[in-house]
């Protein structure tokens, strides 16, 4: 975590408002999951109450270029308690400010008694695709894949294994091969280990499948975390 930002209307030097966001980004700090359970912890400004929205922009705008276009979503920290254990709130006291940009994928945390910026942090909101790619990348080993083809078309596979790891960075496809049936019209995923529910649910997500047991008549392949099924929606 990146020092406490004392920047205050004081320390101002003109050709210096802005300030490198690289600074204090943390990237990925919220992944998806994380952030809404701190939403449920903040208390968040109506929206029909800009004025205060504005206010607080206005404010936050002079100590650090804001992303352009965007209204962001303020909320207050009431009870930082509820949040110490999340690095973005370490120095957090009730009473700060939150603005998040959804579209710039910004978390900004302000204190307005001093006029400081106390954090900036890379968010990721309703993105479950980075929260997969930053747990398979932080396992021992990568996430390992089966593919079968579910229907007619030949090599459906071959092209869906860059998809994959296009989406997933850290998979490894183990094998391909055609299922047993092939008239599958939903894509399905399937933990093979049976240790792997919560990966399973944010993959299937992400990749738009179906979370299934092994279906009936299915061989079940050996050294894999999970096995995608591919269906007619996929074509």
């Amino acid at each position: 975590m990146k020092k406490l930002l004392h920047i205050g209307k004081k320390a101002l030097v003109p050709g210096f408002i802005i300030i490198a966001l690289g600074i204090a980004i943390i990237p990925s700090l919220y992944f998806y999951s994380k952030y809404q359970e701190t939403k449920s912890q903040l208390s968040r400004t109506p929206a029909g109450q800009k004025e205060e929205t504005a206010k607080i922009v206005a404010l936050v705008a002079k100590l650090l270029v804001l992303p352009a276009g965007e209204e962001p979503t303020l909320a207050s920290v009431t009870d930082k308690e509820k949040l110490k254990d999340q690095p973005f709130f370490a120095k957090a006291e009730n009473g700060d400010k939150v603005l998040i940009y959804t579209e710039a994928k910004k978390a900004i945390l302000y204190r307005p008694s001093q006029h400081i910026i106390i954090e900036v942090a890379a968010v990721n909101l309703g993105t479950p695709s980075a929260t997969v790619a930053d747990k398979t990348a932080d396992k021992k080993a990568p996430s390992t894949f089966v593919l079968y083809n579910g229907t007619d078309v030949s090599g459906f596979t071959k092209t869906y294994e860059a998809t994959l790891k296009a989406s997933v960075v850290s998979a490894v496809i183990v094998d391909r091969d055609n299922a047993a049936k092939r008239d599958y019209e939903k894509s399905l995923i399937v933990d093979l280990t049976g240790a792997n529910s919560t990966t399973v649910t944010e993959l299937a997500k992400m990749l738009g499948l179906e979370v299934s047991t092994l279906p009936a008549g299915e061989i079940k392949p050996a050294g894999a975390d999970f096995l995608i099924i591919l269906g007619e929606d996929k074509m």
